[in-house]
């Protein structure tokens, strides 16, 4: 059966885009303090775009300009260019050019609560987005810049970026390790390397660049990342007093505090002092920005005491988590879906979205080929990642081909189910079973079935087992098996909570092929 959540717990770990984005969010911004200044050189840009004016050229120019936020004539001359032959460039090209152009006449400003590289309408629009040939150059391009301008560690986290979008982890970490070395005290730098480490297990690695620096003591910042890596670790951060020493300061305004204060105030939560937590996390929403509004989002499924409305935090640019996690909440699953991408485009290397958004997408849209587009996605950024696999292969079964991919099974059978989580194994169990059970070895698929509703039974998890319970019986009705009638009686009688709005949905599915 298809994953819904990735992880147990969510920490306020950095999240990591280009540094354009990331500067015009203002998480480069500080109140009391001199940021680390990387400088930008464009001229060789403009000097080409003079001696020569095509395409290319000017292609070369509005990159530069939109990652320095270097403006000039020349730019603008560019600009026109390729608004003026638009039947001749690729739509990502012009819609950089129109994007630079909007940035310039309305100041930088930031409209719909949206702010990514490239956005999109439908799910083709988003499969063409990922195209390997499209992406190849994009890297290639980037890796010229940065043996061009070798001391530049902007463009190198941008090359690690772009690395881990493809999966790339030692090419990506190569580059990590460039940018730390010229610019081991920079905050785009060092987060944008935390995130990295953690995304590929390195929590050691992304403690110890965060001790070196200097400024980690001084940086709320920095310190909420070493205070959120520490916790994965099932550490104690040594930084905590200062953290909450720095929230009474009032020496930082809100914004710079508000990872800050959902880091302490998640851990707080998490050891049972909820009076403390919940100070902290209203302090955090005074200015939340996504990755805060979204971890309140988060811990409230369970916690109904903090509840609250994402959609009222009008300010908070690309809040596409925190929405996704509410509207499936609500039952709202087109515009969750939606949410869903909107996530991915905005941290194109994370599996989180890609997961939720599978899940939708194929258990309560019904769009078997949407949910794949979206495994296979995040499987190019997340080579061999378990659960992804776990859904591609469980939705490649259901879809109406039923063809299962060969490499993918293969993957998946070659995972060691007793190294993964109890929760993660019961899906794997139920995933195998409906293979099985496809492939008409009905004793076996029965076998991985019951192992895991009974694993589920034993957890006391009653959501994984109601799921796996009501996607055996929707396949022991499809085949016609003799044990339906045994389970169509227990998703009969099944008492299932009112949050849990997608199982009511999948249920009431299996319930309607009776009455066919």
């Amino acid at each position: 059966m298809a994953v819904l959540y990735e992880m147990k717990e969510r920490r306020v770990i950095p999240n990591w885009r280009d540094y354009k984005r990331t500067l015009l969010l203002g998480e480069l911004n500080e109140s009391n303090k001199k940021q680390d200044l990387v400088l930008f050189n464009i001229n060789r840009s403009i000097e080409d775009w003079k001696l020569e004016k095509n395409i290319g050229t000017a292609a070369d120019l509005v990159n530069s300009s939109f990652v320095s936020g270097i403006i000039n004539p020349s730019v603008h001359e560019a600009i026109e260019y390729i608004k003026s032959d638009n039947l001749h460039v690729s739509k990502s090209l012009l819609d950089l050019a129109q994007v630079l152009e909007k940035e310039t006449q309305n100041g930088s400003s930031v409209s719909n609560n949206s702010l990514l590289e490239v956005d999109v309408e439908t799910i083709n629009e988003f499969q063409a987005f990922i195209n390997n040939e499209t992406f190849h150059r994009i890297i290639n391009k980037t890796k010229n810049r940065s043996k061009n301008e070798l001391r530049n560690p902007i463009i190198w986290i941008e090359l690690a970026r772009l690395h881990s979008m493809r999966g790339n982890e030692d090419k990506a970490e190569n580059a990590v390790l460039t940018a730390l070395h010229l610019a081991p005290n920079n905050r785009f730098v060092l987060r944008s390397a935390t995130r990295f480490f953690i995304h590929n297990g390195k929590f050691d690695k992304a403690l110890f660049f965060l001790r070196k620096s200097p400024r980690l003591k001084s940086d709320p910042w920095l310190i909420s990342a070493h205070i959120a890596t520490s916790s994965i670790m099932k550490r104690y951060s040594p930084l905590i007093n200062t953290g909450k020493s720095m929230i009474d300061s009032n020496s930082f305004s809100d914004y710079e505090l508000t990872e800050l204060s959902s880091s302490i105030g998640t851990l707080e939560f998490n050891s049972g002092s909820f009076k403390k937590a919940k100070s902290y996390f209203q302090r955090s929403m005074r200015m939340p920005n996504d990755n805060s509004l979204a971890q309140i989002e988060w811990i409230s499924k369970d916690e109904t005491r903090l509840r609250i409305d994402p959609f009222k935090f009008k300010h908070v640019i690309n809040p596409f988590e925190a929405r996704a996690l509410e509207l499936f909440e609500r039952g709202n699953w087109n515009e969750a879906f939606y949410n869903t991408i909107k996530w991915f485009l905005d941290i194109p290397f994370s599996k989180r979205p890609a997961i939720l958004g599978s899940y939708i997408a194929g258990s309560l849209l019904k769009d078997t080929n949407a949910a794949l587009i979206l495994c296979q996605v995040g499987l190019q950024a997340n080579p061999k990642d378990p659960v992804l696999l776990n859904n591609l292969v469980y939705y490649s079964a259901t879809s109406k081909e039923g063809t299962l991919p060969e490499h993918y099974l293969r993957q998946m059978m070659d995972v060691d189910i007793s190294q993964l989580s109890e929760e993660r194994s019961i899906t794997y169990q139920a995933t195998l079973g409906l293979v099985a059970l496809k492939n008409e070895k009905s004793e076996l698929g029965i076998k991985y079935y019951k192992n895991a509703i009974q694993k589920a039974t034993d957890l006391k998890n009653d959501y994984l087992k109601n799921l796996a319970i009501i996607n055996f019986t929707n396949e022991l009705i499809a085949q016609n098996l003799p044990e339906k009638d045994e389970y169509i009686n227990v998703v009969k009688e099944m008492k299932l909570e009112t949050k849990h709005k997608d199982l009511l949905v999948l249920r009431e599915d299996v319930l309607k092929k009776l009455q066919n």
